[in-house]
């Protein structure tokens, strides 16, 4: 996805941007600072066209992630439709991803991450939000060490889509009604949650990486 920063300053102007923090199928990630707290933030920039051309309306779905309130969920402090543009404000995590962390992480660690990861999952399916993409990428850490879950309900916010029939997710980790466009619920998350730890433990994912969806 290719943005003008220009258009993302005229969106946030009070904010401060910094450098590219990571890319994906949804958008981009940039580091910021909102200038008059000087609280570093990360901004996730997205088109507000789908692909279709049509204009997609995610203002009620960011309410709904705003309110999540968790030690191990990532918080979304602000989102702007501007500028042709969908940017939510959230906080920045230093400690880097458990994909670059989970090297050196022993049984108890990772136990430890497994069981993070299930607290904020039971908070978010307590109020009736999936993640849809649990994996080591979307589970970062603070400066203190405390892991938390990124991308709370991203991927399905920023489809365009609710639905279950579209397939939507990182392959190793969905579960067969993902792969199939069944009814997706709690158990769904779960299953992705049950691969990061197979592979925490084992050092080796369930399944032969190469073969197809």
């Amino acid at each position: 996805m290719i943005v003008e920063r220009e258009r993302v300053v005229a969106a946030l102007p009070g904010y401060s941007l910094g450098r590219q923090l990571g890319v994906g199928a949804f958008g981009l990630v940039l580091a910021g600072e909102h200038r008059q707290m000087r609280r570093p933030v990360a901004i996730k920039v997205m088109s507000a066209e789908s692909a279709e051309g049509g204009r997609v309306d995610f203002a009620a779905e960011a309410r709904m992630l705003a309110k999540l309130d968790h030690p191990h969920v990532v918080r979304v402090f602000n989102y702007v439709e501007a500028e042709g543009l969908c940017l939510v404000v959230m906080e920045l995590l230093a400690g880097g991803t458990l994909t670059r962390r989970r090297a050196g992480m022993g049984p108890q660690q990772a136990c430890a991450v497994g069981l993070a990861v299930a607290a904020a999952l039971e908070h978010a399916h307590g109020r009736g939000v999936l993640h849809r993409d649990i994996k080591a990428d979307n589970i970062l850490f603070a400066a203190d060490g405390t892991p938390k879950v990124g991308d709370f309900g991203i991927a399905k916010l920023f489809d365009g889509s609710a639905t279950a029939s579209q397939v939507a997710g990182t392959p190793m980790y969905m579960a067969p009604e993902q792969i199939q466009g069944g009814r997706l619920t709690a158990a769904t998350d779960l299953y992705a949650l049950g691969v990061v730890l197979y592979r925490l433990l084992t050092g080796s994912p369930p399944f032969d990486p190469t073969l197809p969806l």
